[in-house]
């Protein structure tokens, strides 16, 4: 059977509409905490820096864009067939930043 265009994309759930871009900034805030990802980072040889592919000492800017680069490409929507590879890094990433922004 084929797959459809939309079949990646049936893990979200909008049915009551996508929300405002402050519901979505507290949504990101509320999914990892610092805690969370200091834990996550700590069993990494990487730091959150390599992680994201830039230069400590990075600007905020830079680092956002390394961060929505980095997960675009690692997305598990975008990577169906690894998708265990992509959320382990999706998180590795998202912690990288969480530490970064903070």
């Amino acid at each position: 059977m084929a797959k459809g265009f939309l079949d990646g994309y049936k893990t979200y759930d909008s049915s009551k509409g996508f929300g405002s871009p402050k519901d979505w900034k507290t949504a990101f805030k509320n999914r990892m905490g610092k805690e969370e990802a200091e834990e996550i980072l700590q069993k990494q040889q990487q730091t959150p820096f390599d992680l994201l592919g830039i230069k400590s000492g990075a600007t905020q800017e830079e680092i956002k864009k390394a961060y929505r680069k980095m997960i675009m490409l690692w997305h598990p929507d975008r990577n169906q067939h690894r998708i265990t590879e992509a959320e382990e890094m999706s998180k590795k990433i998202i912690a990288a930043y969480s530490i970064l922004t903070d």
